[in-house]
């Protein structure tokens, strides 16, 4: 059985209601994802992301709620236009975006969310190897 991919979310505490399904910091159906939560998505900087990744993860999604419902205006519009490259900070050209998703969710969103990890965990399982990632040849 394949290894599973370590994967982040990086969340808005308004979005999908999460609470009853994290155990120490990770999703009871999948401890291979674990969970930061933000006041607002809009709080989400480029660098959380690429810290993510430095620190081992192999995906990283961040989820804000439904793009014009944000609790404090526009958090979620920014954080959605940063993953765009449309607004500043933006993301290092050097990070793979294919390991990276947004999702935007209502709180009662559950089962959404749950399809949503499931495919992008997919989707990271489906990426060719990078050269940075390929394990290192024997040298005989």
């Amino acid at each position: 059985m394949a290894k599973k991919k370590k994967i982040l979310g990086i969340i808005c505490e308004r979005s999908v209601d999460l609470k009853k399904h994290i155990q120490n910091n990770k999703l009871k159906e999948k401890e291979n994802v674990a969970v930061v939560e933000m006041i607002c998505s809009g709080m989400i900087q480029p660098i959380m992301i690429e810290e993510a990744f430095k620190s081992g993860a192999e995906g990283v999604f961040v989820m804000g709620c439904q793009i014009g419902d944000c609790h404090f205006r526009e958090g979620n519009k920014w954080c959605q236009d940063r993953l765009l490259g449309l607004r500043p900070p933006n993301i290092k050209k050097t990070i793979d975006k294919n390991k990276i998703r947004g999702f935007w969710l209502a709180k009662c969103d559950y089962k959404k969310f749950m399809e949503k990890v499931n495919k992008f965990e997919h989707d990271l399982n489906n990426l060719p190897v990078s050269e940075t990632t390929k394990p290192a040849e024997a040298k005989v």
